[in-house]
């Protein structure tokens, strides 16, 4: 029996507020230490069929019309050979060339002797690899903005620049795991079973699996290499000497089986499907915490009364917290589903006759990865960007990187400190395992760094920097003669046609206005001041270890109290309540966040990668929380707040 990747994701269904029909109902109380929702004779939840994929993910296919004030997340700088660009919402690959402007959720892939480069919004670049696809990643992910990228197919190469003052860190998603960077020079590869292979030529990495996202990161330094394996669990750091991605890609290609490789991507797809719903619904009770609390805090605001948002602003900053902690995972889970989905249609139109029986039943899952990145694209624009705004006025850590970034804190609210967070308190609006953002050595440095959208002419000036590879020859080489069959040796014979029913462009704005978000609208941010942030950078006091030890003085004016302008949401003023969950943190806390003593980071679970590769759906054994809920079934929003249709 395949257990299911959704426990160790997200534990406990809550419901997903945008699905009207098929919900499976589990009872969260049910589930105790030693039993998961999927043990066999045990109150087994089924995940969704693969013919609900595309309805769970409560969007619809269809492009987005991008207008000349939003700059792109990132551009295509060179491309050699086929090189083509899918949107994000589109259901077809297009030709691109260089100066191609990219947005997130764009994916572009590269044929047989084919390049491309790609520069991001925080002068990352990316070399993609022949054969090969890379999405391009939200800068919402994480509370700090940061760009970030997802190796669905292949072999890709990252050149990270450092991290600035205020700066998120660099993810780059496979379909295993993410890997989380300062600013260093390495290569991902993800092969056709969905293994992950990551290897650094410069600084350092953390590497987390898929199956146990709130393990302590494993670390990998200069000159080394780790596995992730299909399964979603790290393996062990060990030497790397030589840049052998081609050899690495053939050979592990070459064990894999073809009906096994598609059923595992099958299984996998339906799995991250109900754990990206149930992260969904989860992500509303959060946001209507959120809602509450902004609006608690506008009313103290204009009652001039500090000691009521003293009383608020800790909820307020933890709901903040949790928010982001879930679109960190919700992102992971995305990309994780985009690359599942990307693999199994390569092996399918190069593979048809063998894979055909197998392809009908995989097929839906497949549809729906057009629709998942749209999703978190929209929720990004409708309540992460305006919650972000928030993160920096409520949050401690967010307070302090407020002037970094250009963001002018209101008079009344700058008069309160923000107290440090509870990572237990935290820990208590989650259910499921997230991944948490490490501290970050800083440096300072003149590009910006954008909060929303970047400049529209951001890539004018950007001069593409690749660190050199370690040998004289480049850094990918395809071997002479193929072992594999299975991706790169065989020729694409097949076709698929997604059954979507795929509608026009739609402006960003119209699109993001489908859903109602109160947050943001109380306690309007005005727009950064990116000459101001800019000074205040360059006097940013950094340690010996480039840790930020002080930020300059707070910036003067900009924000105001009062509803905003555009956004179509409910004045709030039920206050609602969050699940009481009894589970204990598994994961340190950021920067900025003092945990107690009590609490400690732990679970070094990694294990080495086997060398075959029957893929299997990914099988974890966790402790899954008790959770108790009060006043809200399904993900129903009390707060006037609803993540989907």
């Amino acid at each position: 029996m395949r257990r299911s990747i959704v426990i160790a994701l997200v534990a406990g269904a809550l419901g997903v507020a945008c699905k009207k029909g098929n919900e499976q109902k589990q009872d969260p109380a049910k589930v105790s230490e030693n039993q998961t929702p999927t043990d066999k004779g045990k109150d087994k939840a089924k995940p969704p069929a693969a013919g609900n994929a595309v309805a769970a993910a409560g969007v619809q296919a269809g492009g987005i019309q991008r207008d000349d004030k939003e700059g792109p997340a990132a551009v295509l700088k060179a491309a050699t050979g086929t090189v083509e660009v899918r949107r994000l919402g589109e259901t077809k690959y297009e030709a691109a060339k260089a100066d191609t402007k990219l947005y997130a959720g764009d994916v572009i892939r590269t044929g047989e002797k084919s390049t491309a480069t790609i520069a991001l919004a925080d002068e990352s670049v990316v070399e993609v690899a022949e054969v090969s696809s890379v999405g391009v990643g939200s800068r919402n992910g994480t509370a700090d903005p940061a760009s970030s990228a997802a190796v669905l197919t292949g072999l890709a190469r990252f050149t990270v620049t450092p991290r600035a003052p205020a700066e998120g860190p660099f993810r780059v998603y496979t379909a295993s795991g993410l890997v989380v960077s300062r600013g260093t020079a390495f290569g991902v590869g993800v092969a056709a079973s969905g293994e992950a292979r990551v290897g650094v030529e410069t600084g350092q990495v953390d590497v987390l699996g898929i199956a146990q996202l709130d393990a302590k990161p494993i670390a990998v330094n200069k000159a080394s290499m780790v596995v992730i394996a299909a399964d979603g669990k790290v393996g062990t750091a060990a030497p790397w000497p030589v840049d052998d991605w081609g050899t690495w890609r053939d050979e592990t290609d070459a064990k894999v089986k073809l009906d096994g490789a598609l059923d595992a991507h099958g299984e996998a797809l339906v799995d991250l499907n109900k754990a990206l719903a149930d992260g969904y619904g989860e992500l509303q009770v959060n946001a209507d915490g959120a809602a509450t609390f902004e609006a608690n805090a506008a009313t103290a605001a204009e009652k001039n009364d500090p000691a009521a948002y003293t009383a608020a602003q800790a909820d307020g900053a933890i709901y903040i917290d949790a928010s982001f902690l879930l679109a960190a995972r919700i992102e992971t889970l995305t990309w994780a589903y985009a690359s599942h989905a990307a693999l199994a249609t390569d092996l399918y139109v190069r593979h048809p006759k063998e894979l055909e029986a197998k392809w009908t039943v995989v097929a839906p899952s497949v549809d729906a990865a057009i629709l998942w990145p749209k999703r978190f694209e929209v929720t990004g624009v409708a309540y992460f960007e305006p919650l972000r705004g928030q993160y920096y006025i409520h949050h401690p850590r967010g307070r302090l990187h407020a002037p970094l970034v250009g963001i002018a804190v209101p008079a009344f609210y700058a008069s309160v400190q923000p107290p440090q967070i509870d990572p237990i308190a935290v820990r208590g609006k989650l259910k499921g395992q997230v991944w948490i953002a490490p501290d970050l050595n800083y440096k300072v440095q003149a590009r910006p760094i954008w909060i929303a959208a970047p400049a529209p002419s951001w890539d004018a000036k950007v001069k593409v920097a690749v660190a050199p590879p370690r040998a004289k020859m480049a850094w990918y080489v395809r071997p002479p003669t193929l072992k594999a069959n299975v991706l790169l040796g065989a020729n694409v014979t097949g076709n698929y046609v997604t059954k979507l029913d795929v509608r026009p462009p739609e402006p960003r704005a119209a699109i993001a206005a489908a859903w109602t978000v109160p947050v943001g609208v109380k306690i309007k941010v005005a727009p950064p001041d990116l000459g101001a942030a800019a000074s205040a950078r360059a006097k940013v006091k950094l340690g010996a270890d480039g840790r930020l030890v002080a930020a300059p003085p707070a910036i003067k004016g900009g924000a105001k109290v009062g509803v905003g302008v555009g956004v179509n949401a409910p004045d709030v003023k039920v206050k609602v309540k969050a699940p009481d969950v009894k589970a204990g943190i598994h994961a340190h806390a950021g920067a900025g966040v003092k945990a107690g003593a009590d609490v400690k980071s732990h679970v070094d679970s990694a294990v080495k990668a086997g060398a075959n590769i029957k893929v299997k759906a990914p099988e974890v054994k966790v402790k899954a929380p008790e959770v108790k809920l009060k006043g809200q079934v399904k993900g129903e929003a009390k707060g006037g707040f609803k993540i989907g249709n």
